[in-house]
């Protein structure tokens, strides 16, 4: 395999270009960061339901469908991408996509450690930080032309305010939004009072990276793959992709692995939810006609349909089903 050292790139080249050079069939580990800021949204997510594609528009903050799993995420140049690009069959990927995961999270968990951070791999596709469970990194994967491409980031800062801005949320809850934001989510200054720059994590990731991988030296990215990653930006970022209906739906913004969070606004109710490993952790429910304690008659519940409607009935002490009915697709985002 070969090493790029693509450096900052401009023109979401640094995210287009690793599917340039997987659909050409180039087998490496791209290194490179954004030249602005822009935001990315997995191959699956349903871009106009999860994010405020207008207002982004209004901020100047470019978006991109990119051809790998993982969610919505703000990128910019105070982050560092590792991007892996694996023939099929490469001896390095295991048969189950979640185990090639954990063995490439491997050199990266090393790279935190060094710059002072104890990480850990989340499955499916976050590392966090031990002990506090804040995410410090995203990973994607996928099939991009004939290869298996596994890409993540480090963040050496992040822009909490910004990506709450861009979600697609009630403005009154918004702020609510920002905080579980930052209760979450971390970085390397915000984690060791200190910012390394780019060249010192790229050497890092190299180093790190040579102890699994047997690389054949330093290469120079392809002019074709440079060019062809100007023409995906087009296909990627055009409205025909953007607006594609995945069949996906949004009833809960992932926070990181295993934090989830509902904010809904309508005419009848407003509700706040936050899901933790699967069990409602915090809610608020405002809105005429709704029965008092539900609130904390639903905390530590299975977000779960059936074990909601028993503890809604119980509350309710009768059986009302257009009221559970409403109350279960308000709190589950059905219908």
């Amino acid at each position: 395999m070969r090493i790029y050292r693509a450096g900052r790139l401009s023109g979401l080249r640094s995210l287009t270009l690793l599917h340039a050079m997987a659909r050409l069939g180039y087998e490496g580990m791209l290194i490179t960061s954004p030249a602005e800021t822009f935001l990315s949204v997995g191959f699956l997510d349903n871009a106009p339901e999860l994010v405020d594609l207008e207002k982004c528009r209004r901020m100047g903050v470019p978006v991109i469908r990119r051809e790998l799993g993982g969610g919505a995420v703000l990128l910019d140049g105070d982050q560092v991408f590792y991007q892996l690009i694996l023939r099929r069959g490469s001896p390095l990927l295991p048969f189950r996509v979640q185990e090639a995961y954990r063995i490439l999270s491997e050199p990266v968990l090393r790279v935190y450690r060094r710059l002072g951070i104890e990480a850990e791999y989340r499955p499916v596709n976050d590392i966090v930080v031990k002990g506090t469970g804040k995410k410090i990194s995203g990973q994607g994967a996928g099939d991009i032309g004939r290869c298996f491409v596994f890409a993540g980031n480090l963040l050496l800062r992040f822009n909490v305010d910004l990506m709450a801005e861009l979600f697609r949320v009630p403005e009154e809850l918004r702020p609510l939004l920002r905080e579980v934001l930052g209760e979450n989510l971390t970085w390397v200054e915000k984690e060791t009072g200190r910012k390394p720059s780019y060249l010192e994590v790229e050497e890092l990731l190299i180093e790190e990276f040579s102890r699994l991988i047997d690389f054949e030296g330093e290469f120079e990215v392809p002019p074709e793959a440079v060019s062809l990653a100007d023409r995906i930006r087009e296909e990627l970022t055009s409205e025909e992709t953007l607006l594609e209906d995945t069949g996906r739906r949004h009833s809960l913004i992932k926070i990181r692995e295993g934090v989830y969070l509902r904010l809904v606004r309508s005419e009848r109710a407003e509700l706040e939810l936050l899901v933790r490993e699967g069990r409602v952790e915090r809610v608020r429910l405002r809105g005429k006609n709704l029965p008092g304690g539900l609130e904390e008659e639903l905390k530590g519940v299975l977000w779960q349909e059936g074990p909601l409607r028993e503890r809604i009935r119980k509350l309710l002490g009768r059986e009302d089903p257009d009221l559970e009915g409403e109350l279960l697709s308000l709190i589950l985002g059905k219908g």
